[in-house]
């Protein structure tokens, strides 16, 4: 490089949709989050801790979700998380016994010091607090902290719901600041998912900038003369384009990293593909199968049967991709070479966190050398979004195009002849929320009708979430999405026909008086819920309610409302116990 020096933007999205169950003590689903912490987000720190500690040069983008920031906050997790590490540690000393292959001991003796070694971590190095530990690189400039739409809602499947989009927003850079005591200035936008206007929503909410898929700046007008290689300015947000051909290199199914021979095979965890492994004491009861972080075999390629996974030779592979990785960001960023350029071209490599130790067992030794490959290169800077958008700023204006990531890149991942019932439904429930909170948002917040409200808004928010229309219809997570679509369409029905309903003849709440002739409609016996109408495609849908009790004539004293609603309202808090200080307002538009 002789005019500029190149610059490499890593950007990491780290999401899951709220899995939290505090009714079951070992929840299946909860075994993502435990998963991802301890193979993805713990290694991603130590790659990080390490760098700052030598004074490498490795620095990146991070997008924390509202949904995962919850459930890294409760207080429960740390003994939640002991007791999973503990579960993986007798599987692999169970395993130990039941092996006789000299080979495949060794190997779960590897797996043995891992754990011991992320135990460590978690608990005597970092306290049990992973946000702290993400905070404390944000203010020492080793990554930049950005966050996504409160429960990952996609946007433009949801701007023709009447306040989801602005609430989306709002409510999840609220929460960010809540849980981390930091303003984001960067908006990771869920699946990439842009749509004319989505503009002033985003700086409505707070945003500066954000980042779409490449297609939504390639085919912008005018087309931006960088390309993806520089931000442009979407009108009053900077827009950063993905970079295509480092998003190939890392997930193409058929030339990515994670397709090489030596690496670990995903598919052959040892409780998805292992013959006779007595999984009984580390999966939930009545669980016949599922992932424990452990595998017997690498890649291997080829229709014949799988090698023994070798870690040494996988961390060699790493090395040797990560040098690859960093000469073709250098040969794209030639391209620009030998012109008075005023600025450095840029490379964008946006990725799902998780894929870094769950679908690429060795992403984490990938991040790793490609840290000391950068520091044996000054001509390749890495940078944060926000770092290089300070100092170069945008090239110029652009009305960027509709656009998504996925399969062909305008939604189609989620709108899918399987989910269109989803869609209705989130459409009915929106607009039965806004006629609600216009007549109850007045209420008092810790009344029971400011409850109601405030619930039925946190279970349309969860909802929302663009995981459960990508799982649904699909093997794997399609029965959990469609649990949890079912259980908060139906959560949301039993709290806004209570709201309706009010409190029991005769009762006054306070702030109450002034909505009279519109509070109490109906009565209290059993009824179906506008919000909640079936179509023809859609699963009939049930309370999910394991803590209501029966019965509702039996009155609280002091509110007047029923026995039954209030203890319901107060069972839905504690499970879906996310966004405490929600504020109404965010979901004017």
């Amino acid at each position: 490089m002789t005019a500029a020096v190149a610059q490499l933007a890593l950007v990491l999205h780290a999401h899951l949709p709220y899995v939290r169950q505090p009714d079951q003590e070992r929840a299946l689903e909860e075994y993502w989050l435990h998963e991802a912490i301890a193979d993805c987000y713990l290694p991603l720190l130590e790659v990080l801790t390490a760098a700052e500690a030598r004074g490498g040069r490795l620095r990146l983008t991070l997008s924390l979700s509202p949904t995962l920031l919850t459930m890294l906050a409760d207080p429960s997790l740390p003994a939640r998380f002991l007791a999973y590490l503990e579960r993986r540690e007798r599987l692999c000393a169970l395993e130990r016994r039941r092996q006789t292959d000299p080979g495949r001991r060794a190997l779960l003796a590897w797996y043995h010091e891992r754990i011991e070694a992320r135990r460590e971590q978690f608990f005597a190095r970092l306290g049990g607090d992973l946000i702290a530990a993400w905070v404390r690189l944000h203010d020492a400039g080793r990554v930049e902290l950005l966050t996504t739409a409160a429960t990952h809602g996609l946007a433009p499947l949801l701007r023709d719901q009447p306040g989801a989009v602005p609430a989306q927003l709002r409510v999840g850079r609220a929460a960010f600041q809540a849980l981390t005591g930091r303003v984001p200035s960067g908006l990771w936008l869920p699946e990439c998912g842009y749509y004319p206007g989505l503009e002033r929503e985003i700086a409505a909410a707070g945003f500066t900038y954000s980042l779409v898929e490449a297609h939504g700046l390639e085919q912008g007008q005018p087309p931006p003369a960088w390309g993806v290689q520089a931000p442009v300015d979407g009108g009053g947000v900077a827009f950063f384009g993905r970079d295509p051909d480092s998003a190939a290199e890392v997930w193409s199914p058929t030339r990515g990293y994670p397709g090489h021979p030596d690496y670990r095979e995903y598919f052959a965890d040892l409780g998805l593909a292992s013959a006779g492994a007595d999984l009984t004491a580390f999966l939930p009861p009545g669980v016949a199968a599922g992932r424990t972080g452990l595998g017997y075999y690498r890649v291997t390629g080829g229709p014949g049967p799988k090698a023994p996974y070798e870690p040494a030779r996988a961390a060699r592979q790493a090395v040797t991709d990560a040098r690859h990785f960093v000469r073709r960001r250098l040969a794209f960023a030639a391209r620009r070479a030998g012109a008075a350029i005023s600025r450095p071209p840029l490379t964008v490599a946006p990725y799902d966190a998780e894929l870094f130790g769950h679908w690429w067992y060795e992403g984490p030794l990938f991040l790793a050398a490609l840290g000391h490959e950068l520091d044996a290169c000054p001509d390749l800077e890495p940078v944060t979004l926000g770092q290089h958008l300070r100092d170069h700023g945008c090239v110029g204006n652009c009305r960027v195009a509709p656009s998504t990531w996925g399969e062909a890149g305008y939604n189609a991942t989620w709108l899918r002849p399987e989910t269109a019932w989803v869609h209705l439904q989130l459409r009915q429930a929106a607009e039965e929320f806004r006629e609600l909170r216009l007549r109850y948002q007045a209420l008092p917040a810790t009344s029971p009708s400011g409850r109601l409200l405030r619930q039925a808004a946190r279970s349309l928010l969860l909802a929302q979430g663009s995981d459960w229309t990508f799982h649904l219809g699909r093997s794997g997570g399609s029965d959990f999405a469609q649990h949890q679509l079912q259980a908060q369409l139906a959560r949301f029905a039993f709290l806004t026909a209570a709201l309706r309903r009010g409190p029991l003849p005769g009762a006054r709440e306070e702030g109450l008086e002034g909505l009279k002739g519109q509070e109490g409609q109906g009565g209290w016996e059993s009824k179906a819920h506008p919000g909640c109408r079936q179509s023809q495609h859609a699963p009939a849908i049930q309370p999910d309610l394991k803590s209501r009790p029966s019965g509702v004539s039996r009155g609280d004293q002091e509110t007047g409302w029923p026995t039954a609603v209030l203890e319901t309202l107060a069972a839905l808090e504690r499970l879906d116990a996310i966004f405490p200080e929600l504020d109404l307002a965010h979901f004017a538009y």
